[in-house]
């Protein structure tokens, strides 16, 4: 379980089969087996040392994410699990991605904000309501405007400076992951 709320970015270093190898950004050590998101994906850690750690991302991992796109060089928003008992500043965020969407335009605001309208598959806006939370790249956000397969989101100036959400650019690929709480109010039986 995470939050949405994003420690860090870190460089991928290597993509070898579906294994890849990102720079350890992380003070305290880290595990095998540990769950990183990775813009919001959460991975398994198979192997690491000071300076990278490694994970597998599995066919559905592919399908379902935007790891298929990213590149050596590209920078992931992490972030460690939550500890129980700590304050969660987000929402409720599983690392399991919905599907991705696409960044169709940016909207730069002259008190530094931005407005992200992001198109995804029609049949996820059920899971939307206005002022509701969604995972964006891992990144915990307020919807504002939602409507069928299209979304808005601001983002404030600091979310911009912490996040690697800042260096994309229309028709950029982006993780989705709906409210899990939505999610379970509509499925519930």
């Amino acid at each position: 379980m995470f939050s949405g709320i994003i420690e860090s970015t870190a460089k991928i270093l290597q993509i070898t089969d579906g294994r890849f190898t990102v720079e350890n950004v992380f003070e305290e050590p880290l595990q095998v087996g540990q769950s990183i998101a990775h813009d919001g994906a959460c991975m398994t850690i198979e192997s690491w040392n000071q300076e990278s750690y490694t994970f597998f991302a599995m066919a559905e991992s592919m399908r379902r994410t935007n790891f298929g796109a990213k590149q050596v060089g590209d920078r992931c928003n992490v972030e460690r699990c939550v500890k129980v008992g700590d304050r969660i500043d987000g929402h409720f965020v599983t690392g399991h991605i919905d599907t991705t969407g696409t960044l169709e335009n940016i909207e730069n605001i002259a008190d530094g904000s931005k407005i992200y309208t992001i198109r995804f598959p029609g049949e996820y806006t059920k899971y939307l309501v206005s002022k509701g939370s969604i995972s964006i790249n891992g990144v915990s956000l307020t919807v504002m405007s939602p409507s069928l397969g299209s979304l808005q989101v601001s983002l404030i100036p600091l979310t911009q400076e912490m996040t690697n959400l800042w260096s994309l650019q229309p028709w950029a690929i982006v993780n989705l992951e709906f409210d899990i709480l939505g999610k379970y109010a509509l499925n519930r039986e």
